[in-house]
């Protein structure tokens, strides 16, 4: 066997010897990213089983109060205090009756799912295996047998007279069993949030044990390149000397023999930093957050001078919203123009990279653009100087919700190597995504159930979230190009306000039905109750955003801000705290505009809607008094797009 022949044999063998060490930590690499995955729907699952109990603590609570209502309704069609209150009761009494037939069914419901350990979801069933031990099956028997005498009394109170002995015992079991079943509901939670701490402890010894194997199995990796790689090319050079290769430049074959070791040092050392970089992306708690530390991690590896994603809206893949972007200082205003820009994705090339999954390369955009017509998106970024593109779609469990695109302001930038290094580490982008967006959205969700509970009390205010988010969100897109206002409204300000704005009210479920449906003008004793709705609204979102504890990060700071200050006035006049001006949040300002101008467009017990055009004067009045105005010059500016919101609503309505 020649010499060349031996060291052939040799890499052979060495690269069979790396190839089998590189696809061991590649599976392990897959081991962990398959139980972090298996910890998330875990987690998933647990937290709809308590979104799940706590709804039924809440139907507990929702059955008494209209047990009371229809034994004062009753009370009150039996004294005949008089004519008007006696019709009142009677009008009343069946749509008591029907609430509290839903709530009895719906607890009905939950408690069986529990029993049943089977829960039905808008995704279809969902089998929970949470090992909670004889304690928790003990705790949901007792919780049946208290609910079976309590279903017996809700029963009579349906269907016996208010008159009879029966039904006044009845209302008596009830009123000692809510307290009974108020405390069955909130044991079995508290026990399930404590097995759910003590799984997800389990999870961390159980990534840590792999982590470590991870670790171990990377330094034999080390000590197998050390020993198949450099030893080798040691003796190679040697082999080189000896058939005299290497005779008229020793020194420059010594440097290139460095030059390997170097570059192989650099290869890990480049591992190491992508493995610590897709840590911090994966620990950041926000998706803002997540962006800003790939927008400075991801320089080493590729050029560009702006990251935006554009998502979905409303999950329809028709059309694109401009939601997330960050840029260097050469674009300065690019982030904030696009925000919030909606695009057909008929009118882009978008749609095939859905279809094929393969990035789409654009290396000059002036070319590429030369017989294709430019939508409203590309032709932002063209203006602020991007010259070249990479797009990647962004996947969340093989479903696209959107696109991140990668820009340079120098053309013919991207090579295949920036393709395939995206590639790499698009998943956790992705990953990263769902993990703040889904714990934030479920959390809202919750929350958000309670405002509309509120707001569901008064019929002619059904519709009135849906416009109040629709006025806000518009004035919002409106004032993030106006000087005064773009430096403070960012892609995070614009999805808060969205979530947040229906949330003004949320106060509300503490204020009783008799003043908050009074036809006439409110007492000023009544007046100061309701007024108490700012206060109670905050303190509903601060306890929430308290009993989260998301890691020093504020989930709530917005809504707490909206919720407590949107009555405020700018000369000082308003409530609860007498702010003025610029001490108002700029939140609560854009809500309080929103929600005056929804009210007078609005019916209400005490007054018929008012004109589209008298309502701008009523506003138009209040400027400078009543409203910042500067957010009402914006509205001025604008009217027949707020008129639009108006009309779409009212034929909705009718």
């Amino acid at each position: 066997m020649t010499k060349t022949q031996e060291y052939s044999h040799l890499f052979e063998s060495l690269k069979r010897q790396i190839y089998g060490l590189m696809i061991s930590i590649f599976l392990l690499l897959f081991l962990l990213f398959f139980i972090f995955n298996l910890n998330a729907k875990s987690q998933r699952d647990s937290a709809i089983l308590v979104d799940m109990l706590g709804r039924q603590r809440m139907y507990t609570q929702k059955m008494s109060k209209e047990v009371v209502q229809i034994a004062y309704s009753n009370q009150l069609i039996s004294d005949q205090l008089s004519r008007k209150e006696g019709d009142a009761a009677r009008e009343n009494l069946p749509v008591h009756k029907s609430n509290l037939n839903n709530s009895q069914l719906n607890f009905e419901k939950i408690l069986n799912q529990t029993l049943a350990g089977t829960i039905s979801t808008p995704d279809g069933e969902l089998t929970f295996d949470i090992v909670l031990g004889s304690e928790f099956h003990q705790m949901l028997l007792s919780l049946s047998r208290n609910w079976s005498d309590y279903n017996k009394s809700l029963d009579i109170i349906m269907t016996q007279s208010s008159d009879s002995a029966v039904f006044k015992n009845a209302v008596l079991n009830i009123n000692k069993g809510d307290a009974i079943l108020l405390r069955d509901c909130e044991s079995i939670n508290e026990l399930i949030k404590i097995d759910i701490a003590s799984e997800f402890n389990r999870f961390k010894i159980g990534a840590l044990i792999l982590i470590s194997i991870f670790l171990i199995l990377s330094l034999y990796t080390l000590y197998k390149l050390y020993h198949y790689l450099f030893l080798p090319l040691g003796e190679l050079y040697a082999g080189f000397s000896e058939m005299g290769l290497s005779s008229k430049a020793d020194g420059a074959d010594k440097r290139g023999l460095n030059q390997v070791l170097i570059e192989v040092r650099s290869f890990f050392a480049g591992i190491k930093e992508i493995m610590s970089m897709m840590g911090e992306i994966s620990a950041s708690s926000s998706f803002d957050e997540s962006l800003k530390n790939i927008f400075e991690s991801f320089k080493t590896y590729m050029p560009y001078s702006y990251i935006g994603i554009a998502l979905f809206k409303n999950g329809n893949s028709n059309t694109l919203i401009a939601s997330y972007g960050v840029a260097s200082p050469v674009h300065n205003n690019l982030a904030n123009q696009l925000l919030g820009l909606e695009v057909s994705v008929k009118e882009t090339s978008l749609g095939r990279i859905l279809e094929s999954g393969i990035p789409r390369v654009i290396n000059d955009y002036g070319k590429y653009f030369e017989n294709r017509v430019i939508n409203s998106y590309s032709s932002i970024l063209m203006e602020n100087g991007i010259k070249s593109s990479i797009t990647l779609p962004l996947k969340i469990n093989q479903k696209n919700i959107g696109f991140i695109f990668f820009s340079s302001n120098l053309k013919n930038i991207y090579e295949t190597k920036h393709v395939k290094f995206l590639e790499m580490v698009g998943k956790a982008i992705a990953v990263s995504f769902e993990k703040n967006i889904f714990v934030d959205d479920l959390l809202y969700s919750s929350v958000l159930a309670l405002a509309k509970l509120a707001e569901a009390r008064d019929e002619d205010t059904g519709m009135h979230l849906t416009r109040m988010k629709d006025y806000s969100m518009l004035l919002t897109k409106l004032m993030k190009d106006h000087p005064d206002f773009k430096n403070q409204i960012d892609s995070q300000f614009l999805v808060d306000i969205e979530k947040f704005s229906p949330m003004h009210d949320i106060g509300k479920v503490g204020v009783s039905d008799t003043i908050l449906l009074k036809p006439g003008k409110l007492t000023v004793e009544e007046f100061e109750e309701m007024k108490h709705h700012a206060i109670f609204g905050a303190n509903v979102l601060r306890e929430a955003e308290e009993n989260l504890n998301q890691n020093s990060r504020s989930l709530f700071r917005m809504g707490i801000d909206i919720a407590q200050s949107h009555h405020e006035k700018w000369d000082g006049s308003g409530y609860p705290k007498g702010l003025v001006a610029m001490q108002i949040p700029l939140s609560a300002r854009i809500v309080a505009l929103a929600d005056v101008l929804d009210a007078l467009l609005s019916k209400r017990p005490y007054k018929q809607p008012f004109t589209f055009e008298d309502s701008l004067e009523i506003i138009k009045n209040g400027r400078g008094q009543h409203f910042d105005p500067l957010i009402v010059d914006v509205l001025l500016n604008n009217v027949d797009a707020f008129k639009k919101i108006h009309l779409n609503s009212t034929v909705r309505i009718e």
